[in-house]
C-alpha cells in the first residue's frame, strides 16, 4: 500500500506573488527570506547588547602598555601619537634604509639650489 502511496503524484506546492495592486512595494517577502533577515537582526542585537555590557563592566583605571603610544583627539577617539607611528615606519623600511633616502634628499637640495644659483 505505500508502494502505491509513493507512486502519485504530488501537487507543488507553489506561493502567491504579489498583488498587481501592491506591485509598486516591490517583491513579496516569503517565509525563508524573513526568517534569514530575522536571524540576521537578532545576531546583530545580540552583539550590540554584548559590545554594551562589556563597556559598561570595563574597568577605567585598567591599563594597558599601548596606552603610551597613542593620545586622545578632540572627539575622545584614541589615535597612534606621532611617535609611534614614525616608529612603526622605522621598523618597516630600516634604519640604513632610511638613511639613504634621507642623503638622497639632501643631495636633490643641494642640486636644485645649485640649479637656481646658475
Amino acid at each position: 500500500m505505500s508502494s502505491l502511496r509513493n507512486a502519485v503524484k504530488r501537487i507543488t506546492h507553489k506561493e502567491r506573488s504579489q498583488p498587481q495592486s501592491r506591485q509598486h512595494l516591490g517583491i513579496l517577502e516569503k517565509k525563508k527570506d524573513y526568517v534569514l533577515r530575522a536571524k540576521d537582526y537578532h545576531r546583530k542585537e545580540d552583539k550590540i547588547k554584548s559590545m554594551r555590557s562589556k563597556a559598561s563592566n570595563k574597568n577605567p583605571d585598567e591599563f594597558y602598555f599601548n596606552m603610551h603610544k597613542s593620545q586622545m583627539d578632540d572627539s575622545g577617539k584614541h589615535k597612534q601619537s606621532e611617535e609611534a607611528k614614525w616608529k612603526e615606519r622605522l621598523s618597516l623600511v630600516g634604519a640604513d634604509a632610511v638613511k639613504v633616502m634621507k642623503s638622497q634628499d639632501l643631495s636633490y637640495v643641494r642640486m636644485m639650489r645649485q640649479k637656481d644659483l646658475k
